[in-house]
């Protein structure tokens, strides 16, 4: 589906995602890193995250519970030319929001009045509670035996933070809490849901696409796939009903959860990105990239890709070091050519160098009889500053000619001598991942 909107005059925008080493705020620099239209910028507190291995432009703000926060956000978006922030958490979300008009940039948010509706549970199960299936909720007082477990979260927390499933009264009254500032609810045994959502207040709801919670830790799902059609079909119905409602422009997202009586239960609605909509991305449905071309008047359209697919989320590893070099010497076999395969990862870092301008050798002891064949068959003879070919019983040590420089082999052996007579660093290509610079 297309729409006509104004196209305003082509620039680069200038999008600060704030704070940038949230899951959610690298799931934002995955969707606009290579937008030609945008250029990152990342701020958060001092508090060590990962936004500083992904951003290339990334600064240290207070804390938002710092007084002197919204001034330094200011005058960074001031001294960067900051066109949009992007906010990633919910918490400063309402920060921003209770500060929106002293703010020097657009805030990439629905209407203040929106935002302080979905942040509470309270309230949105107020609004809907003759309209859609919701969790029954209890007065701690006049909570019966037969009532539990029950399940107790934060009216206006994120994620799973504060939430657990409660067993007995016993249980419940040992918990150290202001109950004000929480809920109890039924406990919901069935799967759980969130539902990807982007809408404009004039065209209604234009995509919405459940996915499946399988895994789930610390509130992100680790493990989720697209929902069956009728879960899809069902899910749609209820965000046209909460649109109906809220009127919200731009993505946003809800969770369902089954309940006893195998309906759909409606637990929250956020209207911030979500770390797992790289889902609905890597089917083609860019979210955070449509709400800014929404920002800018730009025209978008939504197709989602028809393949099957899941996502499977685990930890990786991103490095700082004081590693400086010029120049690369690289084995061959076994290094760049690993099992008869070409190693990927290597290829990776050989372009990461290409697009710094460094030096790149490559120095072999390949037993290939006819050598540039050979890096012909995998496309390898034109990436190389230099190429040397070695025998067998000469040391690549002897060839390193460039003090500030890397080595690269599979051989420990040849790895120690060069350490050992040039001074250098080496890496065994189960390394590679040290050198990788993901910062954009």
């Amino acid at each position: 589906m297309s729409f006509n909107r104004k196209v305003k005059k082509k620039k680069v925008w200038n999008v600060l995602v704030f704070p940038g080493g949230t899951e959610n705020g690298l799931e934002i620099n995955k969707s606009l890193r290579y937008s030609k239209e945008v250029k990152l910028f990342s701020a958060s507190n001092n508090s060590q995250n990962h936004a500083e291995y992904i951003f290339e432009r990334h600064f240290i703000i207070p804390d938002i519970k710092n007084n002197k926060c919204l001034t330094k956000l200011n005058n960074l978006i001031i001294r960067k030319k900051i066109d949009f922030l992007f906010p990633s958490n919910s918490l400063v979300i309402d920060f921003l929001i209770a500060n929106r008009k002293k703010i020097k940039c657009k805030v990439i948010q629905p209407e203040d009045n929106i935002v302080k509706t979905t942040r509470s549970k309270k309230e949105i199960y107020k609004i809907f509670k003759d309209k859609l299936s919701i969790p029954a909720t209890y007065d701690r007082k006049k909570l019966k035996r037969k009532n539990f477990p029950v399940f107790i979260k934060p009216n206006s927390s994120y994620g799973s933070k504060g939430a657990r499933k409660i067993s007995s009264l016993n249980e419940l009254e040992s918990l150290d809490i202001n109950f004000s500032e929480y809920l109890i609810c039924e406990f919901l045994p069935g799967k759980e849901f969130t539902i990807e959502c982007f809408s404009t207040k004039t065209e209604g709801v234009l995509y919405c696409m459940a996915r499946s919670r399988e895994r789930v830790r610390m509130g992100t799902s680790m493990y989720s796939k697209k929902a069956s059609e009728k879960i899809q079909k069902e899910s749609k119905k209820i965000a046209e009903i909460i649109f109906k409602d809220l009127n919200i422009s731009g993505l946003w997202f809800f969770q369902l959860k089954i309940n006893s009586d195998n309906k759909l239960s409606l637990l929250e609605i956020e209207t911030r990105v979500a770390g797992t909509m790289a889902l609905s991305r890597s089917l083609g449905i860019n979210l955070p990239l449509a709400n800014l071309y929404l920002e800018i008047d730009k025209p978008f359209s939504f197709k989602q890709q028809g393949y099957e697919i899941e996502i499977d989320r685990s930890l990786s590893n991103r490095y700082k070091t004081n590693i400086k070099y010029n120049t690369v010497y690289l084995d061959l076999d076994e290094t760049i050519i690993v099992k008869g395969k070409i190693n990927t990862e290597i290829m990776k870092f050989i372009y990461q160098c290409i697009n710094e301008k460094k030096k790149l050798v490559l120095i072999s002891k390949s037993l290939e009889k006819d050598k540039i064949k050979f890096l012909k068959k995998f496309k390898l003879e034109n990436l190389f500053n230099q190429i040397i070919w070695l025998k067998e019983n000469e040391s690549k040590s002897k060839y390193i000619k460039d003090k500030k420089s890397i080595f690269i082999d599979d051989s420990f052996l040849e790895r120690r001598e060069v350490e050992e007579k040039c001074k250098i660093h080496s890496f065994d290509p189960n390394m590679i991942e040290v050198l990788i610079n993901d910062r954009i």
